[in-house]
């Protein structure tokens, strides 16, 4: 009897045990979602004015072309929404515009940052403006599950040499990237090119008969950053896998300016070899013209929102 009794006391006191620790453990999640819940619905009703603002700054545009297809209201409604971002995030700006052919198409080759997001700001930019623009992105990206139906509806392409020619035959500007997933992850704040004598770009473009336009995203480095414990790893990770395992961080407010250069014109008998070399001279030469090395985050933030916000002058 005296056993019985004792170990009932010992369940009943485990059980009580467990039941008041399950108890404290709810109340202090729920506690704490009944904390954020207002805040999120804050943020969601914040979000929601800003693309009302939004629309309303270009209604005429999204409501044009709404009235020409759903899909063109649907791209032209993103490209607002992304636009706007860009533009309190990072106070994007696009220098060289005017090398921007007025017709037929141009090749625009520049380098990767850890995430292309001068693609994704340029893109809304031209559909904005109603120029046609077709990105070339990795192959990972294009397959990734339930990507494909945005991919078509935002005119992105993994890029086959013969797509890109036809594209820009077209009249469509194309922009790539020849460092692609390789320099995204391998590439660091010394915005070191890493396109491994990559030809491909070239052969479109003389293929097409139409001018490479050199590009450089000033802080694009600063503003997401892929983070290596080790090059020597994270360059076997990525030959091993082909697939964005390093991780990354960001996204830093930081002022972005997109430089576009000079278009560069070239014989259809060149060289594939040659022409890639003076289109890797170009993007190095924009680099070393207006990015400071190494690139520095804290350096760019504290420009931005100390220094640039008093007058006083840009910081080294």
């Amino acid at each position: 009897h005296y056993y019985i009794t004792n170990n009932l006391r010992m369940v009943t006191t485990t059980m009580l045990s467990t039941l008041w620790e399950y108890s404290a453990w709810a109340a202090k999640w729920s506690t704490l979602f009944l904390m954020l819940t207002p805040l999120f619905l804050t943020v969601w009703f914040y979000l929601m004015s800003i693309t009302a603002h939004v629309y309303r700054w270009r209604k005429r545009e999204v409501s044009e072309a709404f009235n020409d297809s759903f899909w063109d209201g649907f791209r032209m409604s993103l490209a607002a929404i992304t636009e706007a971002q860009g533009k309190i995030w990072h106070n994007i700006e696009f220098d060289g515009l005017q090398h921007l052919p007025k017709k037929g198409g141009a090749l625009l080759v520049g380098y990767h940052g850890a995430l292309p997001l001068d693609a994704y700001y340029f893109l809304a930019h031209c559909i904005l403006e109603r120029r046609k623009l077709k990105l070339v992105v990795d192959k990972f990206l294009y397959n990734a599950p339930g990507l494909r139906l945005l991919m078509k509806v935002l005119n992105l392409t993994p890029g086959t040499i013969s797509g890109c020619v036809t594209a820009l035959k077209d009249g469509e500007t194309l922009m790539i990237y020849p460092g692609g997933l390789r320099e995204s992850l391998l590439s660091d704040e010394k915005y070191e090119l890493i396109w491994n004598a990559r030809q491909g770009f070239s052969r479109v473009a003389l293929e097409a008969d139409v001018p490479i336009i050199p590009f450089f995203t000033e802080n694009i480095r600063e503003a997401a950053r892929s983070i290596k414990f080790s090059a020597r790893l994270a360059s076997w990770l990525y030959e091993k896998t082909r697939l964005p395992v390093i991780p990354i961080i960001g996204i830093f407010p930081v002022e972005l300016t997109m430089h576009l250069g000079r278009p560069l014109s070239f014989d259809d008998e060149e060289e594939p070899k040659i022409v890639a070399e003076i289109v890797t001279q170009r993007v190095t030469q924009l680099i070393e013209t207006h990015q400071r090395r190494p690139g520095s985050i804290l350096r760019e933030l504290y420009n931005r929102f100390w220094v640039r916000s008093r007058g006083h002058p840009h910081s080294d």
